[in-house]
């Protein structure tokens, strides 16, 4: 799979990002734009905020969607959600509350992988 697939791929199953999506590719290489960066500038920032906001529904949404990427059983796709979203929520300081409880079974299994790889 490529950036460009990838990318097409979170926006067709999440429009509801698609303003903030504009945005950070607006500048860069457009929909080519690598897929770490639109994850992690994309989907982690609105998941942040739909904790923020207490938006239980927006982020069951945010992990079914996560949960249907890796269920392409794609290897680039993978490491995108491994590295770019699962990473980057361990070390976010703004979330306080755990977010296992919205995620499905590969994800969160990929979550727990990612957390004792770095003893949390």
């Amino acid at each position: 799979m490529t950036s460009r697939e990838l990318n097409l791929s979170l926006i067709t199953l999440m429009p509801e990002i698609k303003s903030l999506y504009n945005e950070v590719i607006s500048w860069q290489e457009g929909d080519d734009t690598g897929s770490h960066v639109v994850f992690e500038d994309v989907l982690v920032p609105y998941i942040i905020n739909c904790q923020k906001e207490h938006n239980e529904l927006g982020l069951f949404r945010c992990f079914d969607v996560v949960e249907k990427i890796l269920s392409l059983n794609d290897e680039y796709a993978e490491e995108v959600v491994e590295l770019s979203v699962l990473e980057s929520l361990l070390f976010e300081k703004n979330l306080k509350n755990d977010l296992t409880k919205y995620m499905s079974e590969k994800t969160k299994a990929l979550f727990d992988e990612v957390r004792r790889g770095w003893r949390m």
